[in-house]
């Protein structure tokens, strides 16, 4: 039998596993990266992102802020938050890829690939190309920002938990493949 929920002292127990993180991060688009300032301030700003290997990658040029501070200090996060009171939180450490790295060419074409359906028709017309020849820059730096530790909570499952549908320590099912007793069953 489900113990009820009593209370929200200790919702670390709703987190997300490896698997739907990896799905949800493979599928998000944006993140906010966070770095510190000189004067210890935790500051950040968001960024399109693409995850690939295990890290999140992210650009801009070399004379914003964030570049020499975590240059100087690569201790970082990236913050996403996804439907259904998903988030995730990885504590990352950023290395700078300089100008003409070895990454801009799988990295620009991926971050293109990602984002063109969004852009504006006169972006689109020029294709892929034509947005890789706006991405290039003797000035543009590619972020590598490599987690080393996850946060995440999963607010179905505190829903399903308050429900009496599910309980921490069980094993969770994912809602689209849930089946309730007595539906009729469609293969995927």
């Amino acid at each position: 039998m489900t113990k009820p929920l009593e209370d929200f002292e200790n919702v670390s127990v709703y987190t997300i596993d490896e698997e739907r993180r990896e799905t949800l991060l493979a599928r998000g688009n944006e993140a906010a990266i966070t770095w510190s300032t000189t004067d210890g301030w935790p500051i950040g700003v968001m960024h399109i992102y693409v995850w690939r290997d295990g890290c999140f990658w992210v650009t801009c040029t070399q004379n914003r802020k964030r570049v020499p501070a975590l240059r100087k200090r690569p201790q970082s996060s990236a913050i996403l938050a996804f439907e259904d009171e998903q988030t995730i939180t990885a504590k990352t450490l950023a290395t700078v890829h300089e100008p003409g790295n070895q990454h801009e060419g799988w990295f620009f074409r991926a971050l293109a690939e990602r984002v063109m359906e969004g852009q504006p028709p006169a972006v689109r017309d020029q294709g892929i190309d034509g947005f890789i020849a706006r991405l290039a820059s003797e000035n543009r730096v590619i972020l590598q920002l490599k987690p080393v530790k996850w946060i995440s909570f999963d607010g179905r499952r505190v829903k399903a938990h308050a429900a009496g549908l599910w309980q921490p320590g069980e094993p969770w099912v994912e809602p689209e493949t849930r089946v309730s007793p007595g539906a009729p069953t469609v293969d995927p």
